[in-house]
């Protein structure tokens, strides 16, 4: 179903007080025309809530782009559930806002009006101007998989994409179809793997010598993107400043004994009262342990938490000791997560990954 959102909300407010009062039955039709509330989330790339492109969708199922947060809300609900992905509340509003262009496609049960499927696409360019699409949060309702709405959804996003490079994190039993169907063809001979500790178990590390950390205050941004660069070639700074200055979220950086940055982090207070160690970059174990102390000492409540997770490339083979270093061994790890690329493979200097932004849009 086509639902294209063309006048702004201000407008509809002016012609239904105008309406009501010279013409009520244009007052009807215009609550009709408007009766799916308009997003306020993205408003540089989709002014408003709807889809510009018949989907050719089953009766009944309505999709829009962009929805507002009460329709992702209830997505969070589901994919908690089912999946254990737990975003911190204001995660929707970061990606319709810090990225080039961001897509959230979601089909809705119209008769209940309940969330079926989602999928996002993300844009993002590297410091040549080059082009890197990113899909994330591929997703339906138990019950209503198997009836070719998701891949609709999937096929949709990959006419935005057209011919330039994409890349998503693939599930394991997920992984080889997004090669063989949508040409994720091009990956890493290594997974990236889940971790996840209960808070119960939770120590905060003594503090390695020779490091200082610090909460990022404004003049610290230019040094702080200045490292990042060395992790990702992607144009990422009001990304990585939105995201970890959000809401419910620690952040630290990390200096030498020369006063040089030699990695930053945060640690996000989520949804299912979750903390997620994400990103976490540094040049060393020590460095990382330094971070983890003082990110970990700036949680309120630590132990009020039900666990703490991360995901990070298996490539990494100081991880474990981190993770051990952290919860006196009480941690389980397994592969969640291959890398894949449509055309061209970035490359990461993955022995200073110790904990990977997020899988959704973030390739590091």
């Amino acid at each position: 179903m086509v639902y294209a959102r063309t006048i702004c909300a201000d407008a509809r407010s002016r012609m239904e007080s105008w309406n009501s009062i010279q013409f009520p039955y244009l007052s009807k039709l215009i609550n009709s025309i408007f009766r799916y509330p308009i997003s306020p989330t993205n408003q540089r790339e989709t002014k408003t809530m709807g889809v510009t492109a018949d989907l050719n969708m089953r009766k009944g199922i309505r999709v829009v782009l962009n929805p507002t947060q009460e329709y992702f809300d209830q997505f969070q609900e589901w994919i908690s559930e089912t999946e254990r992905w737990n975003y911190r509340r204001g995660e929707y509003k970061l990606w319709c806002t810090a990225f080039e262009k961001f897509w959230l496609y979601m089909a809705i049960d119209e008769e209940n009006d309940e969330v079926v499927s989602v999928v996002s696409l993300a844009l993002q360019r590297n410091s040549e101007g080059k082009m890197l699409y990113s899909i994330g949060n591929y997703y339906c309702v138990p019950e209503w998989r198997g009836k070719g709405i998701s891949n609709k959804l999937f096929v949709q996003v990959m006419k935005h994409v057209g011919k330039e490079n994409c890349t998503l994190f693939g599930a394991v039993e997920m992984s080889p179809l997004y090669a063989s169907r949508f040409n994720f063809s091009i990956m890493n001979e290594f997974w990236h793997n889940f971790a996840d500790m209960d808070a119960a178990d939770l120590v905060i590390p003594a503090m390695p010598n020779g490091f200082t950390c610090k909460k990022i205050e404004e003049n610290d941004w230019e040094k702080l993107h200045e490292y990042d660069e060395t992790i990702c070639d992607l144009d990422r700074r009001k990304y990585m400043k939105t995201t970890m200055t959000l809401a419910a979220t620690v952040s630290r950086l990390v200096l030498n004994e020369s006063g040089k940055i030699v990695g930053f982090g945060s640690i996000k207070m989520a949804f299912g009262n979750e903390l997620i160690l994400a990103p976490l970059y540094a040049e060393s174990l020590d460095a990382a342990t330094a971070l983890v102390a003082s990110m970990m000492k700036g949680i309120p409540n630590l132990l009020s938490f039900t666990s703490l997770i991360t995901i990070y490339p298996a490539a990494n083979n100081d991880v474990p000791r981190l993770l051990s270093l952290i919860s006196n061994n009480n941690f389980d790890t397994h592969q969640a997560y291959r890398h894949q690329f449509t055309k061209e493979m970035m490359h990461f200097p993955q022995h200073k990954i110790y904990g990977t932004d997020e899988v959704s849009h973030s390739p590091c």
